[in-house]
């Protein structure tokens, strides 16, 4: 009569090639998610400052763009009006983030003017944010920049490709 199922040297052999790969893989996902999580950030806050130019040109009207350091922000007009409100809209921190991951912007406002431009009346405001993930290896770490131009338009951008003509580059 023969028995059926595994024997104990192959569950041994399968278990250990089971904790080898779990070993090598698990490290590797916990940099995707972490980067991930860089690139989440910083396209919401791509995101918000293209809503609040936008928005500015939509209500011909000076629209404020605030930055919270946990990557939260809020969109919102500078003289409020029956059609132009305080807050039009924000985003909580807690989506697409966790805690390790670090925003740094140089100001945590930014002003458009009814034209879409960054506001010249207002001299200091957000232009480059910086976003890394302390979770992740600084080698296997894929930190982004948000630029913020004079002109209002907005790039995401990675500070280590060097490259001349690559769209990447800062």
């Amino acid at each position: 009569m023969r028995q059926q199922g595994f024997s104990l040297i192959e569950l041994v052999v399968t278990m250990a090639v089971l904790v080898s790969v779990a070993t090598i893989a698990i490290p590797a996902f916990q940099a995707s998610i972490g980067n991930a999580q860089i690139r989440t950030v910083a396209e919401s806050i791509h995101s918000g400052l293209q809503q609040a130019r936008m928005e500015a040109i939509k209500r011909n009207a000076r629209v404020k763009f605030t930055l919270q350091t946990n990557g939260a922000w809020q969109i919102g007009c500078m003289t409020p009006t029956t059609t132009c409100p305080t807050t039009i809209t924000q985003k909580s921190a807690m989506e697409g983030s966790s805690s390790n991951t670090t925003v740094a912007p140089d100001n945590t406002t930014a002003v458009f003017s009814g034209f879409g431009t960054r506001d010249p009346a207002t001299p200091v405001g957000l232009s480059v944010v910086n976003i890394t993930n302390a979770q992740v290896r600084n080698e296997e770490r894929r930190a982004l920049r948000v630029l913020l131009a004079a002109g209002g338009n907005v790039k995401v951008c990675d500070p280590t490709v060097t490259t001349l003509g690559d769209t990447r580059a800062c």
